[in-house]
């Protein structure tokens, strides 16, 4: 009994560290359980296919949703709730988000795996190390572009330098912005050459009645019909270079085309002089007083005191017309204001007006040579915006927009348009001849007028003289080849139509189109643009005050320094003043050309080197 209770304890203590030894066990086999799901889940190739085609989905969401645009776009777009479910969960920009870079770390992960899980240490397994481990950096040099990566781009004036670029951003709000990175050299712009293209011309014909426009062949000798029509057109004559010489000539005592010959004179000397033609250009500015001079031919003496009376009258308006509803109403040109037109779904809002349309001056600078104005339209499809031509009322004949059946019309801008001092020189067909003189647009002073005679006219400075009068003003012209090389082209038509043939000489110059006598056919011969052949920049990389790098660039050529790829991507079309640069650093280039070389040798031993070695394994365990 004694021996029995003392053996006792023992017996418990061998139960209890038998049981310690169990609980240890079951727990190892459980953590080397986890450990195996964890690896075998790495090892899946279930889970590639997943992320493949996870990807393949982002790639195909990456071309069908607008990528990187603002909210403001994507809210036009697919409205404003689908534009916050992009922009949070980053579809906006797929490619970059943290979540694809993420699939291409997990797949980097599984390769890694596998490539262990199947590796057999012997040298035949080389290949199959290689392609695996190259897909490997292919995919780490893709999620390090796609993170680390920067492109943007900067203009470098001819003879500057910048140490910066900028790069596009869309903002937490959705807005696009534009972020100033540093560069740790400066790029120094010495010189950028533009090369052109010899220009080329083409004769375009438009019939008024059809509404057809039609390009013709400059070949000289042949006799062209303009399709769908009676005009037949024939290039007789093509100067290269050419140069209109004209002499002014009287040809009929007839008042066909009325013309004075003008001067202003000053103390001692003319300070001005030449020919205004009723019909044509029939004004002179003078800046410097503030002057515009005017000649105005007018049938009766009727009309003459109708045109000296409404002076402060005068005043511009928009006429418009909607087909088939027989309605026509006028506006006066005040701009910003929404005119609903009555009865109608339209509206209109005039937005701005220029006197000569295409010039660039201010409104004060501008001649009134081409009045228009810019008119909105608002109606049942939405708004477009069209230009009215005062001097070319079927301009939207020839470019339709949107709304065809509404008529739009201008007038009296050049008519209302006056200079602080304003001369007119009228003439009636009756022989009535007076000079008034018009001060902030109201009549200060009226005489007659005489060829030969000098008349002082308010405060202005100098004297007024009309030194000729031709009542059938025409040009005697010469056509003078300047050179033998591509410079103004002319080319001598005969156009054979309703009313018989016309001949005229046609200068690449010239903006207006040349019309046919019936008002119905119209011949242009214009520039296609100068096409540009290349374009370089000349660049000096400089650290420290010193040039440590220097490239001509072009397309395609860039220069590469420090990381960082400088690229010829645009230029300043105006003035070739600037160059367009586009800088690229992508720290992944190296890892991913790391890739595709453990690539091609990894093929080139599993096609080639494994057989081989194969093949003489065999052959020595034959012999």
């Amino acid at each position: 009994m004694k021996n029995g209770k003392q053996n006792q304890p023992r017996a418990t203590t061998e139960v209890k560290d038998t049981t310690t030894l169990t609980i240890q066990s079951h727990t190892n086999r459980n953590k080397q359980k986890e450990t195996n799901r964890v690896w075998d889940f790495f090892c899946s190739v279930k889970l590639a296919v997943v992320i493949i085609l996870i990807m393949v989905v982002a790639c195909i969401l990456g071309t069908v949703i607008l990528q990187e645009k603002t909210l403001d776009e994507y809210t036009a777009k697919y409205g404003y709730g689908l534009a916050t479910f992009f922009r949070i969960t980053q579809l906006t920009n797929i490619f970059h988000s943290y979540w694809f870079s993420f699939l291409l770390v997990l797949l980097c992960a599984n390769l890694i795996c596998c490539t262990i899980k199947r590796w057999r240490n012997t040298f035949l397994q080389t290949g199959f190390i290689l392609t695996h481990l190259s897909l490997v950096l292919i995919l780490i040099g893709g999620v390090i572009k796609f993170q680390l990566g920067v492109k943007g781009g900067v203009n470098v004036y001819e003879g500057k330098s910048v140490n910066y670029f900028l790069t596009q951003l869309i903002n937490r709000q959705g807005k696009l912005d534009y972020i100033k990175k540093d560069l740790p050299f400066s790029i120094a712009l010495d010189d950028f050459i533009l090369e052109k293209n010899e220009p080329k011309f083409h004769l375009v014909s438009y019939v008024k009645s059809k509404d057809r426009q039609k390009i013709l062949d400059v070949k000289t000798g042949k006799r062209q019909r303009v399709p769908g029509s009676d005009y037949r057109v024939t290039v007789k004559d093509y100067v290269p270079d050419a140069e209109l010489q004209q002499e002014p000539i009287n040809t009929s005592n007839e008042p066909e085309n009325p013309a004075i010959y003008l001067k202003l004179l000053g103390s001692e000397r003319v300070a001005a002089e030449g020919w205004l033609l009723a019909h044509d250009r029939n004004y002179y500015d003078d800046k410097r007083q503030s002057l515009r001079i005017e000649y105005v031919w007018l049938p009766s003496r009727e009309e003459l005191d109708d045109a000296i009376g409404s002076v402060e009258k005068e005043h511009a308006k928009l006429s418009v017309a909607i087909a088939g509803q027989g309605l026509l109403q006028d506006y006066p040109l005040e701009f910003n204001k929404v005119f609903k037109i009555q009865g109608t779904e339209y509206s209109l809002r005039m937005l701005q007006y220029v006197l000569n349309y295409g010039d660039r001056r201010p409104l004060s600078e501008q001649p009134p040579d081409n009045p228009a104005v810019q008119v909105e339209v608002n109606g049942p499809e939405g708004s477009e915006t069209r230009w009215v031509f005062e001097k070319f009322p079927d301009w939207d004949k020839m470019h339709p927009g949107k709304y065809t059946n509404v008529k739009l019309t201008c007038s009296g801008i050049a008519g209302s348009y006056m200079a602080k001092n304003t001369v007119r020189i009228f003439q009636t067909l009756d022989g009535m001849q007076v000079i008034a003189f018009i001060r902030d647009k109201r009549v200060a002073e009226t005489m007659p007028w005489e060829v030969g005679k000098k008349y002082t006219m308010g405060d202005i400075s100098g004297q007024i003289m009309i030194a000729s009068y031709f009542p059938s003003f025409d040009f005697k012209k010469e056509v003078v080849k300047k050179s033998d090389d591509v410079g103004t082209p002319a080319i001598f038509v005969e156009v054979d139509g309703p009313r018989g043939k016309i001949e005229d000489w046609l200068f690449s110059n010239n903006q207006y189109a040349t019309w046919y006598p019936d008002n119905n056919f119209a011949l242009v011969y214009e520039s296609t643009g100068e096409s540009v052949k290349h374009f370089t920049s000349k660049l000096r990389i400089e650290e420290n005050g010193q040039t440590v790098a220097e490239k001509t660039i072009r397309v395609n050529d860039p220069l590469k320094y420090k990381g960082y790829v400088i690229y010829q991507s645009s230029y300043d079309p105006e003035a070739g003043a600037f160059s367009g640069l586009q800088i690229v650093k992508d720290p992944g280039i190296p890892v991913v050309y790391s890739g595709f070389g453990a690539l091609c040798f990894g093929v080139i031993f599993i096609f080639y080197v494994k057989p081989f070695l194969r093949k003489k394994s065999k052959k020595e365990a034959e012999e």
